[in-house]
Protein backbone atom coordinates (compact mmCIF):
# COMPACT_ATOMS: atom_id res chain seq x y z
CA UNK A 1 0.00 0.00 0.00
CA UNK A 2 2.95 2.36 0.42
CA UNK A 3 3.54 2.89 -3.30
CA UNK A 4 -0.13 3.64 -3.93
CA UNK A 5 -0.23 6.10 -1.04
CA UNK A 6 2.93 7.82 -2.24
CA UNK A 7 1.58 8.14 -5.79
CA UNK A 8 -1.78 9.52 -4.65
CA UNK A 9 -0.13 12.21 -2.53
CA UNK A 10 2.09 13.64 -5.24
CA UNK A 11 -0.52 16.11 -6.43
CA UNK A 12 -1.72 17.23 -2.99
CA UNK A 13 -0.95 20.89 -2.29
CA UNK A 14 -1.73 22.52 1.06
CA UNK A 15 -1.86 26.10 -0.11
CA UNK A 16 -5.28 27.37 0.95
CA UNK A 17 -6.06 28.58 4.44
CA UNK A 18 -8.79 26.65 6.21
CA UNK A 19 -10.43 29.27 8.38
CA UNK A 20 -10.94 28.14 11.95
CA UNK A 21 -8.80 25.03 11.59
CA UNK A 22 -5.46 25.22 13.40
CA UNK A 23 -2.56 23.47 11.71
CA UNK A 24 0.49 22.32 13.63
CA UNK A 25 3.53 20.86 11.93
CA UNK A 26 5.24 18.83 14.65
CA UNK A 27 8.74 17.64 13.84
CA UNK A 28 11.00 15.32 15.78
CA UNK A 29 14.48 16.80 16.11
CA UNK A 30 15.96 13.30 15.79
CA UNK A 31 14.03 12.35 12.65
CA UNK A 32 16.47 10.66 10.28
CA UNK A 33 14.01 10.19 7.41
CA UNK A 34 12.67 13.72 7.02
CA UNK A 35 15.25 16.44 7.57
CA UNK A 36 14.49 19.55 9.67
CA UNK A 37 14.27 21.96 6.74
CA UNK A 38 11.29 19.99 5.42
CA UNK A 39 9.38 20.98 8.57
CA UNK A 40 10.26 24.63 7.96
CA UNK A 41 9.16 24.26 4.36
CA UNK A 42 5.85 22.66 5.36
CA UNK A 43 5.15 25.50 7.80
CA UNK A 44 5.89 28.04 5.08
CA UNK A 45 3.55 26.40 2.58
CA UNK A 46 0.56 26.02 4.90
CA UNK A 47 -0.96 29.43 5.72
CA UNK A 48 -1.12 30.12 9.46
CA UNK A 49 0.62 26.89 10.45
CA UNK A 50 2.87 26.71 13.47
CA UNK A 51 5.98 24.58 13.67
CA UNK A 52 6.72 22.71 16.89
CA UNK A 53 9.99 20.89 17.40
CA UNK A 54 9.73 17.66 19.37
CA UNK A 55 12.96 17.24 21.34
CA UNK A 56 14.29 13.71 21.55
CA UNK A 57 11.77 12.39 19.04
CA UNK A 58 12.47 10.64 15.77
CA UNK A 59 10.28 9.86 12.78
CA UNK A 60 7.52 8.31 14.91
CA UNK A 61 7.23 10.77 17.81
CA UNK A 62 4.05 9.22 19.21
CA UNK A 63 6.16 6.19 20.12
CA UNK A 64 9.12 8.21 21.39
CA UNK A 65 7.18 10.59 23.65
CA UNK A 66 3.41 10.00 23.67
CA UNK A 67 2.77 12.57 26.41
CA UNK A 68 4.58 15.32 24.48
CA UNK A 69 2.68 14.54 21.29
CA UNK A 70 -0.63 14.56 23.19
CA UNK A 71 0.23 17.98 24.68
CA UNK A 72 1.11 19.40 21.26
CA UNK A 73 -2.16 18.09 19.77
CA UNK A 74 -4.23 19.43 22.66
CA UNK A 75 -2.46 22.81 22.70
CA UNK A 76 -3.01 23.20 18.97
CA UNK A 77 -6.72 22.51 19.22
CA UNK A 78 -7.55 25.25 21.72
Amino acid sequence: GFSETLRSGRTVQFSDDIVGTPVTVAWGNRDRLLIPRQGVRAKGVIPGARLVRLPGCGHVPMNDDPALVARVVLDGSR
